[in-house]
């Protein structure tokens, strides 16, 4: 993936803790959006029209200028709640910690942007 015209490698395709909350709220701003959508969900209606064209993921739009270097892998199902995953994952860490989501760290639409 590219940040800011240059290659940027996967070890920092971070995405931080304030920002997962920010996404929640973002989330819950928007009309269509549902408390008990799913990962799957979240992903398919929501990240990949944020992101496509880009060639760029969530996490590394976000910090394109700045990339977030990771240092917590974090493994989850597509199946589950996305708004319990999220809450989870900002009770659960640092604010110094970075983040590896596969949702949000790898380019999800696929479109060879």
């Amino acid at each position: 993936q590219k940040g800011a015209g240059r290659e940027v490698w996967p070890m920092d395709w971070g995405i931080t803790r304030s920002q997962v909350k920010q996404l929640l709220v973002r989330l819950r701003l928007e009309p269509q959006w549902h408390a008990g959508n799913s990962v799957y969900v979240l992903v398919h209606e929501f990240i990949i029209p944020w992101t496509q064209g880009t060639g760029t993921s969530y996490a590394l739009l976000l910090n394109r200028e700045e990339p977030k270097e990771v240092n917590v892998m974090v493994s989850h199902a597509w199946g589950e709640n996305a708004e319990e995953f999220l809450e989870a994952l900002t009770r659960s860490i640092d604010d110094t910690d970075v983040l590896f989501i596969c949702a949000l760290s790898l380019y999800q639409a696929e479109d060879e942007a």
